[in-house]
């Protein structure tokens, strides 16, 4: 392999001595003495998770004391109440009001146990809350039991709020709470939570809807002298106490004054109980939203109905354009509306939100057609712009045709837009995919299969499986074999990452037998090349490289140039192993001029990072430090945090190695600080190796 340095670099010609050929090798500077590699990992942030308070707040004195005397230094406190009674607003003005006795920071969890879509599993919260603690990878940890245990050890003697917000039971609880005495938490459920009162000290209080006097007061903050004394006592009776439903009736009257009195007769004479009259909450509340409903225009009512549609998370314009199929100028100005009307929240600049009880009353009122149509809409929308912006951060990949006409695509101008999209949009994306709705099947597995290069990228394996089984059923229930094979293919992958190498195989495996049914020789090598990772990992390795080899002569003859170098770089690392070292550097020098020659980073990456390996245990190790430092460039440059961490490892040792110490000190540190980001059990044994370089 020969590449010309860029301009203004200085370049070494070095012989290698195993492969006999001459290769230019890329430095900033002379490889002996101190190496320098700059520094990416900080101390992490003090998380500071607490949403927006809910602005005016009334009353609540004797449940704040409460609140006081339970969480303060350190405790367990559970919240119940109905649906609206402002149960997540108490905790907040609490959590405010009180961050001096949390100086470690404050976390904040949705558990979403009572909306339309799935609920958070704890093992997704806890993925949030480690990032939160420092760590970029944490899907990196395959259990929830690891997990757990690696966030109480993070928690260790900080004094740390936690608060759990829409918590659907004790089992989605116990998990998120830290083993150190110094943190407090905060439960906040519409169902009672006897185990945790029982088992682990909580003290528990029902949150009860506001007495009137506080209704009134409330009202009378938020809508002055836009209605007499007797209007106002007799709407906060009408509300049943509810904050929601009075912060809606206010919005209604600071929007039309003169309506104020109507508006009490309206409620008095024609509640709308759609359900039955209880403790619930619900029959005030439907009756409040029933005034804002009424009240709107046909274009915003049917926007509003279609919002409520969104399966989960907050969303942006091009969404709400999309759900409606209008212009974004026409949705912009539509949902403008039912924010100032209070249907609709905005918690970040360009982004909204329905609330979970007004997400049900606009379900209710949407015809089957119309939702049908709209979640059609929506999911082009977020099909089409996850291709887009999957093809930019990962070229030459195979693509599938696919289903629909996106009314509103994201426009996604480079690499940086498009990682950025799938980071704000990861939430929405993972619940389209887990959308039950049969007549969605192939838009189903076709978002999972362009969500894996954002997935493959960060190695992100939680959604990668939950997507990924998710698209297998939707193409098994359809009968598409072709969609199956591919998706077994790409879940086989998540698997290896996460070390499940018999449930790989046997996707593997199924995926060459539909392939091969279907005559398809680009399906079938990918499948013997996968199977391969698998066999390499279990020691086969002339077993492995069989498969390789059948896999490679496809690509080649197909020219599909990116499978060709993926598979040397894996050929290598089997030859490797077998000692056949020249071999090894052929392929992945073979391989390296391809990524370079297509562009391709993260493959730039990997390869340097294995012909480090295969150099170092050839005995090169001049040439072994040499790649691993472009190894570090080009995960720089991908923002591979995992092989730049390699990277750096594997040169610390190089210089430990060679004597020189206070420059493995300094990479290893560097490596150890990302592994700890990353989650990744790989920090405790560079921990040990600087221990050791310290005694020396």
């Amino acid at each position: 392999m020969t590449t010309e340095p860029e301009p203004g670099t200085p370049a070494s010609t070095v012989r290698n001595d195993v492969s006999g050929q001459t290769a230019f090798a890329l430095q900033a500077g002379m490889i002996t003495g101190n190496v320098r590699i700059d520094a990416r990992s900080a101390a992490p942030a003090i998380p500071h998770q607490l949403p927006a308070g809910s602005g005016v707040f009334i009353g609540r004195s004797g449940l704040l004391a409460w609140l006081d005397r339970t969480l303060v230094p350190q405790g367990l406190a559970v919240i119940t109440g109905m649906a609206g009674v402002g149960k997540t607003a108490l905790a907040v003005r609490w959590a405010q009001a009180s961050t001096a006795f949390f100086p470690d920071g404050q976390l904040y969890v949705d558990l979403r146990g009572f909306g339309a879509g799935e609920s958070m599993r704890p093992h997704e919260a806890l993925a949030g809350f480690l990032r939160a603690l420092g760590q970029s990878r944490p899907e990196a940890i395959p259990t929830l039991e690891e997990r757990s245990a690696h966030y109480r050890t993070l928690l260790n003697g900080k004094r740390v709020l936690i608060v759990l917000d829409n918590a659907p039971s004790i089992d989605h609880v116990r998990p998120l709470l830290p083993g150190s005495s110094t943190c407090s938490v905060v439960v906040i459920s519409r169902l009672q939570m006897g185990g945790l009162v029982v088992h682990h000290d909580a003290s528990a209080r029902r949150v009860e809807p506001m007495r009137n006097p506080e209704g009134v007061d409330l009202l009378r903050r938020t809508i002055g002298s836009l209605a007499d004394e007797s209007t106002i006592s007799r709407l906060a009776e009408l509300c049943d106490g509810l904050p929601l439903a009075i912060r809606i009736a206010a919005e209604r009257v600071a929007d039309t004054p003169s309506y104020a009195n109507d508006l009490v007769t309206e409620l008095a004479d024609a509640r709308l109980d759609f359900l039955d009259s209880g403790d619930d909450g619900h029959s005030a509340v439907r009756s409040v939203f029933s005034w804002s409903y009424q009240g709107l225009t046909d274009d915003e009512a049917r926007m509003f109905r279609l919002l409520s549609l969104h399966p989960a998370g907050t969303f942006a314009g091009r969404a709400a354009a999309a759900a409606a199929g209008c212009s974004l100028d026409a949705a912009a100005r539509l949902v403008r509306s039912l924010v100032r009307r209070c249907l609709v929240s905005e918690p970040e600049r360009g982004r909204y939100q329905i609330h979970d009880l007004m997400s049900e009353y606009g379900r209710e009122l949407c015809e089957n057609s119309e939702s049908i149509e709209a979640v059609t809409r929506l999911f082009d929308h977020y099909l089409h712009t996850a291709d887009r912006a999957g093809r930019i951060i990962m070229p030459h990949r195979l693509r599938v045709p696919l289903d629909g006409s996106p009314v509103a695509v994201t426009e996604i101008p480079d690499r940086h837009a498009a990682l950025r999209w799938f980071r704000a949009e990861r939430r929405n994306l993972e619940s389209m995919c887990a959308l039950d709705e049969p007549g969605l099947d192939a838009r189903i597995w076709q978002l999972a299969y362009a969500l894996r290069d954002f997935y493959f990228l960060h190695k992100l394996l939680d959604g990668w499986q939950e997507t990924h089984l998710h698209a297998l059923a939707a193409s098994v229930r359809s009968g598409d074999r072709l969609a199956e094979a591919r998706t077994r293919n790409n879940l086989g992958m998540a698997l290896v990452e996460a070390g499940d190498l018999d449930e790989a195989m046997n996707h593997y495996r199924q995926a060459e037998h539909l392939f091969e049914q279907l005559d398809d020789g680009h399906g079938r090598s990918n499948a013997l090349s996968n199977q391969a990772a698998v066999l390499r990992r279990q020691g086969e390795y002339a077993a492995a490289l069989r498969n390789q080899e059948q896999a490679l002569a496809w690509y080649r003859n197909s020219g599909a140039k990116r499978n060709v170098g993926i598979t040397l770089r894996s050929m290598a690392l089997a030859e490797m192993e077998l000692g056949r070292f020249a071999q090894a550097v052929q392929h992945i020098e073979e391989s390296l001029d391809i990524a370079m020659g297509l562009g391709l980073d993260v493959d730039a990456a990997e390869a340097f990072g294995r012909l480090g390996r295969i150099q170092h245990r050839a005995g090169n190790n001049l040439l072994a430090e040499i790649a691993f430092r472009q190894a570090v460039e080009y995960s720089r440059r991908c923002d591979s945090r995992h092989e730049e961490a390699h990277g750096l490892h594997q040169m610390g040792r190089l210089a430990a190695g060679a004597g020189r110490l206070g420059e493995a000190r300094q990479l290893l540190s560097e490596a150890r600080d990302l592994y700890q980001e990353l989650g990744s059990q790989a920090a405790d044994g560079i921990a040990d190796e600087l221990a050791g370089l310290a005694q020396d």
